[in-house]
């Protein structure tokens, strides 16, 4: 008969060493996620402290009241976005916290029971006064006994040794774990004031812009070098759209994956959608697709998507799942989100603000990307929405569900 002692030995060891690592594995994938995040944070940094030095060369010698108002909604869009990138990675290290106290929680229960179990090995060996092995082995009846005997010794001694090891190696998991802790708090503080600063400059933004919106209102000739704008808007933005090509077929492989493992149906036909889309704002539609006649300039201007007239702060919503390729500021347009749904179909989404999503960021139909802007705004509350399709801009309400 084999002694117990070796079957559970090998079976703790089998057991335990999956179980061991589960926790520290999901750890280490938040990790990753918040070391995406910084990098994003860095970027967004870099993009602003790029456009301090632009325009600190321009603030000294400006005079023009547009451009000064468009230097202030684009540092109002940069500021944004960096708010928002802190708040996720805040989060983010919020979970790393509270995983990193489970994990040392766990660490000293387990650290207990583990000296609690070696303990009694130590009373026992002491109690028994073991026998060598040689000794065993000699006293032995039969070759086989003295096998037996041997094997049970040396799983015995293996198990000794194992918890020995076990509650050193978990002493020192837990420091670095304890270390790992005070580091993620007092990253933590520092992105909370990092957050008050940007939150201070925001509203410091918002209310010089609300000062130059109200200087240019005065200004007969503001209609006209805003259309202009708006036209070189939409040179910009055709200009991303075309650029977005190079990483098209990574990103549809990237949202094939996603819709496989949504079980969401793949569809061949991209027209399939035309009359289905929902629409990605409540409101109503001020400015049509296509050719349109300012009735204040008398000139004929050129829509290359459709402006909805909608409440502040409105939630603006995707009308296709897809990935989100590009947030960015377009003088004319403000904060723009564009998303990519697959087979060469964009979506986008401008005059914006507090963006709620990533780039690179996979969303559903009909989540909230972002919510419409107007406050401090020259314009009423709208979202401009356009769609693309083969780099080719398309009329919106052919595609939108028809309203009743």
């Amino acid at each position: 008969m084999r002694f117990p002692l070796e079957r559970i030995f090998l079976a703790i060891v089998v057991t335990l060493a999956p179980l061991i690592g589960q926790s520290s594995q999901d750890l280490e994938a938040l990790d990753r996620q918040i070391v995406a995040r910084q990098g994003e944070l860095e970027r967004l940094r870099e993009e602003i402290r790029l456009f301090e030095r632009r325009i600190a060369r321009q603030e000294q010698e400006e005079k023009d009241a547009l451009k000064i108002l468009y230097n202030l909604e684009e540092r109002i869009s940069l500021t944004s976005r960096l708010i928002k990138a802190l708040e996720s990675e805040n989060q983010q290290l919020t979970r790393a916290i509270n995983m990193t106290r489970t994990l040392i929680r766990e660490g000293e229960e387990e650290i207990a029971a583990l000296k609690k179990k070696l303990a009694a090995r130590f009373v026992h060996v002491y109690k028994q006064k073991r026998a060598s092995i040689l000794e065993l082995i000699l006293t032995s009846d039969n070759w086989n006994q003295a096998a037996y005997r041997a094997r049970y010794l040396k799983a015995a001694a293996d198990y000794d040794r194992y918890l020995t090891g076990k509650v050193k190696n978990e002493i020192q998991r837990l420091e670095r774990q304890r270390r790992r802790l005070a580091q993620d708090r007092a990253r933590k503080q520092e992105l909370l004031g990092e957050k008050e600063r940007e939150e201070i400059q925001l509203q410091i933004s918002k209310e010089k812009r609300q000062a130059q919106i109200e200087e240019i209102k005065q200004d007969r000739l503001s209609d006209e070098r805003l259309l202009l704008q708006k036209k070189q808007a939409a040179v910009d933005l055709k200009r991303i759209i075309v650029s977005l090509e190079f990483d098209r077929v990574k990103r549809a492989e990237e949202l094939a994956e996603m819709r496989r493992k949504r079980d969401l149906a793949v569809v061949a036909d991209i027209t399939y959608y035309k009359g289905k889309l929902p629409w990605p704002a409540s409101g109503r539609v001020v400015t049509r697709f296509g050719r349109q006649r300012n009735p204040l300039l008398n000139t004929i201007t050129e829509n290359p998507g459709i402006d909805i007239r909608t409440r502040s702060e409105s939630p603006v919503k995707s009308v296709l799942d897809g990935l989100v390729t590009t947030i960015t500021y377009i003088r004319g347009y403000g904060t723009t989100v564009i998303i990519d749904h697959g087979k060469d179909l964009y979506t986008v989404y401008a005059l914006v603000e507090e963006v709620e999503v990533a780039e690179g960021q996979y969303i559903d139909q009909g989540q909230v990307i972002a919510r419409v802007g107007g406050k401090g705004s020259l314009s009423d509350s709208r979202l401009h929405f356009e769609l693309w399709v083969n780099q080719q801009k398309m009329n919106p309400t052919a595609w939108l569900v028809q309203l009743p």
